[in-house]
């Protein structure tokens, strides 16, 4: 694939507007595949969910025409604010995908708004793989070359950087020629926002950060289609997203190898509870009570990490689920309390279990910059005063070794099946394992009467 000697805006246009199914690799195809039934999953739980609920909610007050389906409530909206609440429900559950290169979760901003105008505009399977590698390639490029510095200026790249992946994702299924897409990358660009200061009390505005990243997405290709217009140098240009929102980003990263190197093959998965961030220890903990006696019992578990993990996951005494979530401490004390990960999601009653938050101050961080940034090392000292050790570099599911479609299945169903009718859920998974041959509205119908045994 050929692509101009233009700035990075107009080559990644260029890139997604004529991006085939025919063109992406295998390898590349299976991932979007294997990507699109794990953010369903999520989906699925995450209209069980106050955030899916108010977000939904908050769209049928406003009204619009009946386009698309609001999987939570099961109604017709907007191809917009079904793109809006959709993601929401979905990034709601932390069970979702990450591109830590970027540091961002593009499943949570890009399948929705996928789904949401295939169902609108009646597209194929086929439409709907070559639309998220699309936006996952635009994701993952414009967020490796802003990090580190984009986050550490205090931008929640799932927001910010996602409006971009979702704006590539929703031109590509709108079939928008390479100066339009363009145009809605400017258009996005003045859109892209989300600030981090919500990882200091657990409120919920990243949710929110992904539905809206979701919702421009669609607005921006609408906006072009009636006349509106953006910069096509709003990536790279002296003024634009990377310039204004960094002290520092790599160019080359945006269109380097563009067309022969597929970044959504860089996305990695979590397989059970907690933030990417927690993972790593979680699993190693785990591997610890595993080869436990039944009479040993833990004084103190001790986690050598990343000093940006010691800085934004090191919470003692969590009042949120957002923020149990994020919190190191809380995601071991449950793995005490539980004796394996939890593969699922909780709710309130978890949050303020005494069983599980008696163990929280057993836990204790020690930042040490020669871990990787999503790796660990525990140390678990016994009553008796014995010592296990396990250390885990990069978790199951990351992309190093990426889970098969059986294994991403086995999650839904984990996650899904206890909440919706078996039936329901494994029509979903036949329809995504054979999506070429099936339509977005087969699938979407499908999604519908998992999700409406899941709400009820």
């Amino acid at each position: 694939m050929t692509h101009s000697s233009h700035g990075a805006t107009q080559s990644l246009a260029q890139f997604c507007s004529r991006l085939t199914y025919d063109a992406i690799p295998r390898s590349a195809v299976e991932m979007a595949r294997n990507l699109l039934l794990d953010g369903l999953a999520c989906l699925v739980v995450g209209t069980r969910g106050g955030p899916g609920k108010s977000a939904a909610a908050t769209v049928k007050r406003l009204g619009g025409h009946p386009q698309c389906t609001i999987f939570t409530g099961g109604f017709k909206g907007s191809v917009r604010d079904a793109a809006f609440a959709n993601s929401i429900a979905l990034y709601s559950v932390g069970l979702n995908d990450i591109h830590k290169p970027s540091t961002s979760h593009p499943g949570g901003c890009i399948v929705m708004p996928v789904l949401a105008t295939g169902e609108w505009l009646e597209r194929d399977g086929k439409d709907i793989l070559t639309a998220m590698v699309a936006g996952y390639e635009v994701n993952g490029r414009l967020g490796t070359a802003t990090a580190p510095s984009h986050r550490e200026r205090g931008f929640h790249t799932t927001g910010t950087i996602g409006t971009f992946g979702a704006t590539a994702a929703v031109g590509r299924m709108m079939g928008a020629d390479p100066a339009a897409l363009a145009s809605a990358f400017g258009i996005a660009g003045s859109q892209a926002a989300g600030l981090y200061e919500f990882h200091h009390d657990g409120t919920l505005t990243m949710i929110f950060h992904a539905g809206r990243a979701g919702q421009n997405g669609v607005e921006a290709n609408l906006l072009v289609q009636d006349g509106l217009s953006g910069p096509a140098t709003v990536i790279e240009g002296s003024k634009g997203f990377c310039k204004a929102t960094t002290d520092q980003f790599d160019e080359t990263v945006l269109t380097q190898d563009l067309g022969e190197r597929f970044l959504i093959e860089e996305t990695s998965f979590r397989l059970y509870y907690g933030c990417s961030s927690t993972l790593a220890a979680s699993g190693a903990t785990e591997e610890i009570l595993r080869g436990l006696s039944n009479e040993a019992r833990i004084a103190e578990i001790e986690v050598r990490c990343h000093p940006v993990v010691f800085r934004d996951n090191n919470e003692v005494n969590p009042s949120t689920l957002l923020a149990a979530r994020l919190s190191m401490q809380y995601n071991i004390a449950l793995i005490l309390h539980r004796g394996s990960v939890l593969r699922g999601d909780l709710g309130e009653e978890e949050l303020w279990d005494p069983d599980i938050r008696r163990h929280l101050p057993q836990v204790r961080l020690i930042a040490d910059e020669s871990m990787p940034r999503f790796g660990a090392a525990v140390r678990a000292q016994m009553e008796d005063g014995r010592i296990e050790e396990r250390a885990i570099m990069a978790p199951v599911g990351d992309a190093a070794s990426p889970p098969s479609f059986s294994d991403v299945a086995e999650k839904f169903r984990r996650m899904a099946g206890p909440i919706g009718e078996s039936s329901a859920v494994e029509r979903v998974i036949g329809l995504v394992e054979n999506l070429e041959a099936n339509s977005c509205l087969d699938l979407t119908s499908a999604i519908s009467d998992a999700c409406r045994a899941a709400v009820h």
